[in-house]
């Protein structure tokens, strides 16, 4: 592939990514971590206990869950940065950190990236795609969950859940909000090729296309009066500390709604 010289995300940028948690201040605290620390698989194990502490979770697989809902919008960055912009951002576990904020109470930890450098193509942005989009999953997402995974014993299918309903969201709502046909049109290709083209030797160690399965069709939801695409994993917030919490997607929240419907 043919690429242009090695650039930088600039200020405009950056500011525009800050909403999906990335962040440029460095965090020194003792709940700040180098992802490529969690490797480690005593490290990783604290890591989650003390995140389990935070949050209120009852065991390891809860807060593992819950853990890789809120480490998916890493892929929402890069993402957005290709759809957006044509720049593959830096997505090495060394260039990236892992920060919490102090007062933060539903725990959403940033990401901070030592160097805002990457690289814009010149020509083949079909090439282009496929790169990135192996560099976010092949070479991130699936090693991370593949870690977390073999530490935890929770299933693969609910992190790949997790990851799926951020870029579902991320192409069908966040993109609909910005107002430039090139980056319409270019949002709709991508999505497109993510879920219906892309094959699963994009995704790591997979036979098929892992976000695929999760792509059903929306159904109406007569309580909020909303299309919704419900899920088929739980991705198990219900069972924090405190009051029972559904998301709007929870496939036990909708099996209840629909049982009552019935009777």
């Amino acid at each position: 592939m043919e690429w242009c010289m090695p650039d930088f995300l600039n200020r405009a940028e950056i500011e525009e990514l800050s909403q999906f948690r990335l962040t440029t201040e460095k965090n020194a605290s003792d709940q700040s971590i180098r992802l490529h620390e969690l490797f480690d698989d005593y490290v990783l194990l604290k890591y989650l206990e003390w995140a389990g502490t935070y949050i209120g979770s009852p065991d390891v697989k809860v807060t593992a869950s819950l853990f890789v809902k809120r480490y998916a919008i890493l892929a929402v960055i890069s993402l957005y940065a290709m759809t957006a912009w044509n720049k593959k951002i830096n997505m090495s576990f060394q260039n990236i950190s892992l920060q919490t904020q102090e007062g933060d109470k539903i725990w959403l930890p940033q990401f901070y990236f030592h160097q805002m450098s990457v690289e814009t193509f010149c020509t083949e942005r079909e090439r282009f795609r496929e790169e990135v989009i192996k560099d976010v999953f092949t070479n991130h997402m699936y090693v991370m969950i593949s870690q977390i995974s073999k530490v935890t014993k929770q299933s693969k299918q609910i992190f790949w859940e997790n990851i799926s309903i951020y870029l579902f969201w991320l192409y069908e709502t966040a993109f609909t909000k910005i107002d430039d046909i090139e980056i319409e049109k270019r949002a709709n290709e991508d999505y497109h090729y993510l879920i219906n083209e892309a094959p699963g030797s994009l995704f790591g160690d997979c036979r098929e296309n892992p976000l695929k399965k999760f792509y059903d069709n929306k159904k109406y939801e007569d309580q909020n009066g909303v299309e919704i695409r419900i899920r088929t994993t739980c991705c198990l917030n219900y069972r924090l500390e405190g009051p029972a919490i559904y998301c709007n997607t929870c496939p036990r929240k909708c099996r209840k709604a629909d049982s009552k419907s019935k009777k």
